[in-house]
């Protein structure tokens, strides 16, 4: 079996947020949250176990409990330096062979890819020891008293990440050499190097970066969203109404109400177009359709269908996502709608803080073929694109 050790007990002062920078938000998940989901989704990983600060435990079981990440088997508290975090984590575990590989992988390297990972597990059995890195791009200088001092041959030198990786028997004796001589590392591999043991190097994604500052925070936010297909996704969503026996119930449309025109038969006000709205947003986000959430605001009164609307735009804004524009189509034989199509388009524009010019609206008799078109209702069809 191969463990995975994620190391999260950092104290983040050149982030200069107060706090663990495992936990600050990455498009609106905590950062530590992509990096565990990459190793629970290897195959090449049994079991995961999180070292973190004692006072953070608790909200690592959290996020554990939220995501349901059935791979995490233990969740302890880290040491004074970044070693002994990781030889904390090594002590955790009770059931490793010495050919078992252990992957260890910095909890603020979110961007880590799963390919990354059985490359780095697969290296180390071939070579008992593994470790990421990329080849430096830029030009190196040692400085001395704020003066170059000379210029280094960037030439086979690596900026090494994690994972790294490393049978469970060397790593082992690698502690206890470590522990003897009074040695302290700041990676991983370079206890095996005091071994005299040679360590293989792979290379990984320049994306795979170590979240450090602020700005490295955009940076990931960036990436994940290029990942993420740009960014954009698309929502479609429908509904129809028939018209209300009721000549007193006003026409509401895109939160228009039309002057003089009957209403549509419905517990709300019967608004198609930001019912089929809403259809469409939560289709793209992934959520539930209108009536899981409109029903018991029906039963409470609440009949205005913004009020509905605010639900899915609420959790639009939540998962980091915001409108980019609106299709919207009508089927209908009466009223004749067009006419009422800036009022819609202002007030859509209102609602869902969007310029107009990204709104469009479209109309059909659909030449008598439905029920629509023969003037027994409205149905309405909506498109959104999100990013």
């Amino acid at each position: 079996m191969n463990f995975a050790i994620i190391v999260a007990a950092g104290k983040s002062k050149r982030m200069k947020k107060g706090t663990n920078k495992v936990f600050l938000p990455l498009l609106n998940k905590p950062m530590i949250y992509y990096t565990i989901k990459t190793f629970q989704e290897c195959n090449l990983i049994g079991e995961i176990i999180i070292v973190t600060q004692k006072n953070d435990i608790k909200k690592i079981s959290e996020i554990n409990k939220k995501y349901n990440f059935s791979k995490i088997r233990n969740i302890v508290a880290g040491g004074n330096e970044r070693q002994d975090s990781v030889y904390n984590g090594l002590m955790s575990i009770k059931n490793a062979k010495n050919n078992d590989v252990i992957v260890v992988h910095n909890g603020s390297n979110p961007l880590v890819k799963e390919n990354e990972i059985v490359e780095c597990v697969n290296t180390a059995k071939k070579h008992g020891a593994a470790v990421s890195g990329f080849p430096l791009k830029d030009t190196i200088k040692k400085i001395s008293n704020g003066f170059v001092e000379k210029t280094i041959d960037r030439n086979g030198i690596y900026q090494v990440q994690t994972p790294q990786a490393i049978k469970y028997g060397m790593l082992v004796d690698a502690f206890e050499n470590a522990k003897k001589n009074k040695l302290k590392f700041t990676d991983d591999v370079s206890l095996v190097e005091a071994l005299g043991k040679k360590v293989k190097i792979f290379e990984c994604s320049y994306e795979n970066i170590k979240i450090t500052t602020p700005e490295d925070l955009k940076i990931a936010e960036a990436i994940l969203i290029k990942r993420n297909n740009g960014g954009f996704r698309i929502g479609f969503g429908q509904d129809s109404h028939r018209f209300s026996s009721n000549k007193s119930k006003k026409l509401v449309l895109g939160g228009y109400i039309l002057p003089n025109e009957i209403g549509l038969e419905a517990n709300s006000d019967g608004d198609v177009i930001l019912h089929a709205l809403f259809n469409a947003i939560s289709t793209a986000i992934g959520e539930r359709s209108l009536g899981y959430y409109s029903d018991e605001m029906c039963r409470k009164g609440v009949t205005d269908s913004k009020e509905y609307l605010k639900v899915i735009l609420n959790k639009l804004k939540q998962k980091n996502y915001q409108i980019n524009n609106v299709s919207i189509m009508m089927e209908a034989a009466k009223p004749k709608l067009e006419k009422y199509t800036d009022k819609i388009k202002d007030s859509l524009s209102k609602i869902l803080k969007l310029e107009k010019e990204r709104i469009g609206i479209a109309y059909t008799s659909g030449e008598k073929l439905t029920a629509f078109g023969r003037g027994g209702g409205i149905q309405g069809f909506a498109v959104v694109t999100i990013r």
